[in-house]
């Protein structure tokens, strides 16, 4: 067959060639393949709609294609990004079972105060866990003593929404009290006031009320409440030497554990976490005091020819012989004979002027300090604290402490030498003195201006060069051997030491690493008041 095709503008004639029989049977194979495959695939489709098991799996390929067909790629879509979940807060509660160890708090005829604080926070632990409220403890057990500075730093460390610290009262009194900071902030007033209520209503002998700051009034607060950084109450449930007060204590602990359980939840519906409240809700509703002390600076007068001043080391003790007034003779000796040498080994006083100097000898912390200051705090009593730079350097926070509640801070050298200062060059012995001053100074712009030789070692020619460098030496008239931290003296025997040894103008030196002065300090003061002392400011010989 012929036909007529155009080719680059030509008009040419064609001729159609007949398809050859092995071109035909190629056509003819590929033909079938492809049926075949589509007949499988069909095939497929129904096999696996029926193992899918609900019919719809040709509906879907038709659909992909019909949408395909109206222009949907078929790409996937972003999808929108997940926001990753935020864990609700859990109401936590800081519970401070207070004492513990070797520290029994009060004790009535065998009956401790650490037992019973242990047994009603273990209650109320379980009670406050049952309702979904997680507990943090500031002490693990009863056989261990926590002192005052970790347990703030547990509490400070939770994240807790509240801080509930469990006591025992003692005394001539009976009933409950509950006790806040004082100036304290409108959520420390409603939890204070709700758990003392819901205490209260529990069943107690008498409602003692909700007191601020402490038992000496309201300038002050006991270091817990002062320290912890979330609305914190103290709770006085009972007295443990009255027998009404124990007999409710016993009866009726799981009802106290449900009650202050129940306070706490209702604090928290009123306000939510404390993490969320502003500062203003958080703080005291009154600012604190300005003009604290910040040291002085003395102008001794100057002694001329150190060098020549003997060199002799002499070491410190009061004696055991006293005077009528109870005084011990060497102090009253050595006064006189160093008088000039801005060096006081008792204060000269009128004998009727019954008046306590009280110092204390930080040269490392052993956990007593925080107590010390908060017994201190709570009698309304200043003292004198006499730090080495190690100590100042190792623990800041307690000498701003020292500093903030208005107590005197005090040089006892930088390295607090074994031999004693007089061991040292004139140079180095200027140097122990003015490297701890200059340390104060910078860190706490603090001027100290009073000295305690480290172990009691001096010489005539220290003494002179305490005296150039701006300071007063401040030896004792009361001391005994209370620094040993692992043979510590009777806590009765000590106190009783302490008494019987008052004398006008008394300079007490005790160690603040001593459990058992922390222990009888505020026993102690309390006692000499009893018998007409006076616990005076150091500050005060020296206007």
């Amino acid at each position: 067959m012929k036909y007529i095709r155009e080719k680059d503008g030509k008009r040419i004639i064609v001729e159609k060639k007949k398809h050859t029989r092995v071109w035909m049977i190629q056509a003819v194979l590929k033909w079938s393949v492809c049926i075949s495959v589509l007949c499988l695939t069909v095939l497929l489709c129904i096999f696996l709609d029926k193992k899918l098991d609900d019919g719809k799996l040709m509906d879907k390929i038709v659909s992909t294609v019909s949408n395909i067909e109206e222009g949907d790629t078929g790409e996937k879509v972003p999808e929108t990004e997940t926001q990753p979940m935020i864990e609700p807060h859990v109401l936590t509660v800081c519970l401070d079972p207070g004492h513990g160890g070797t520290d029994p708090g009060c004790d009535s005829d065998g009956r401790l105060e650490k037992d019973d604080t242990w047994a009603l926070a273990q209650a109320v632990k379980k009670e406050m866990e049952a309702q979904g409220i997680k507990v943090v403890m500031t002490r693990e057990d009863n056989d261990t003593k926590v002192f005052l500075k970790e347990r703030v730093a547990i509490a400070n460390s939770s994240d807790a929404d509240y801080y509930i610290s469990l006591h025992r009262n003692l005394g001539d009194g009976y009933g409950n009290e509950t006790w806040k900071a004082a100036n304290s902030s409108k959520i420390v007033d409603d939890l204070a006031s709700n758990v003392h209520n819901a205490v209260v209503e529990a069943g107690v002998s008498r409602d003692r009320g909700i007191k601020a700051g402490t038992d000496t009034g309201e300038d002050s607060d006991y270091y817990v409440l002062n320290n912890t950084n979330m609305p914190a109450c103290l709770l006085e449930i009972g007295f443990i030497n009255n027998g009404e007060d124990n007999n409710l204590y016993d009866s009726k602990m799981e009802e106290y554990a449900k009650a202050i359980t129940q306070a706490v939840k209702d604090t928290y519906s009123a306000y939510g976490p404390t993490g969320e409240l502003s500062t203003e809700e958080l703080e005291s509703t009154e600012e604190g005091g300005d003009g604290l002390f910040t040291g002085m600076t003395l102008n001794n007068p100057k002694i001329d020819n150190v060098s020549a001043l003997s060199s002799e080391i002499l070491n410190w003790g009061q004696g055991s012989n006293v005077d009528e007034f109870n005084r011990p003779a060497g102090t009253l000796s050595y006064q006189e004979k160093y008088k000039d040498y801005s060096a006081d080994f008792i204060i000269p006083t009128a004998t009727s002027d019954k008046k306590i100097y009280l110092t204390l000898d930080e040269g490392y912390e052993y956990g007593c300090t925080p107590s010390i200051l908060s017994t201190l705090k709570e009698k309304d009593v200043k003292a004198v604290f006499f730090v080495t730079k190690p100590y100042a350097e190792k623990d800041p926070d307690l000498v701003r402490q020292i500093i903030d509640d208005g107590h005197i801070l005090g040089n006892h050298s930088v390295t607090h030498p074994s031999a004693g200062i007089p061991s040292l060059s004139l140079a180095d012995q200027e140097q122990e003195v003015m490297g701890n001053h200059e340390f104060i100074k910078k860190n706490f712009n603090y001027d100290m201006f009073l000295f305690r030789f480290p172990a009691g070692k001096f010489s005539e020619q220290s003494l002179a060069v305490l005296n150039n460098c701006g300071y007063r030496s401040v030896f004792w008239s009361f001391a005994y051997l209370d620094y040993d931290v692992n043979n510590q003296p009777n806590e009765a025997e000590s106190l009783q030491k302490m008494i019987d040894k008052l004398h006008p103008g008394a300079i007490y030196l005790l160690h603040a690493e001593s459990w058992t002065n922390t222990n009888v300090l505020g026993q102690f003061i309390d006692k000499a008041r009893e018998l007409g002392y006076e616990f005076a400011l150091y500050t005060d010989i020296l206007q």
